[in-house]
């Protein structure tokens, strides 16, 4: 909590800095504070809280993005907010609940706890949470998404 009583959500667990390539120094990897073009990181292996882990990284066989797998953890932050619960217990194909939602049914989840959800928040979250990283919302599509921006109404209400 802030000094306003604000929560502020944040996770050091996994921090990096995500590397960049520089258009004018080919050969040179710098990270986000040189500006330039984001660059994939290289699997590293399975790490993070078991119910946060994001499709990509429990595979653990291709390079990732990290702003990709910080959008799947916030995207398991929110739903846990507007939930009250983690939605499955591990990330993994055997979950039946991890296996359903990377396959986009989380409105049929939500549908099943009987959680008063708005579609706009199911639309963001589903969203957030794409098995395909490259599928993801940016932060920038998160900010301007209809439930972000939405004046007054209740984001717990069916609409």
């Amino acid at each position: 909590m802030d000094e306003n009583t604000k929560a502020l959500v944040i996770d050091l667990g996994m921090c990096i800095r995500i590397p960049y390539n520089s258009p004018k120094l080919c050969d040179k990897v710098f990270d986000v504070s040189a500006g330039t073009l984001r660059r994939l990181i290289l699997p590293q292996g399975q790490c993070g809280k078991p119910n946060y882990i994001s499709p990509e990284i429990l595979k653990n066989t291709e390079p990732f993005d990290g702003f990709a797998v910080d959008i799947w953890a916030a995207g398991i932050v929110l739903f846990i907010m507007l939930v009250g619960l983690p939605p499955f217990e591990w990330a993994s194909a055997d979950d039946p609940r991890f296996r359903l939602i990377n396959r986009g049914g989380l409105k049929q989840l939500i549908e099943q706890w009987q959680k008063p959800i708005s579609l706009e928040a199911i639309d963001l979250l589903q969203s957030m949470l794409r098995e395909d990283p490259r599928e993801r919302l940016s932060l920038f599509q998160i900010m301007h998404h209809p439930w972000v921006t939405a004046q007054g109404g209740a984001p717990f209400e069916s609409r």
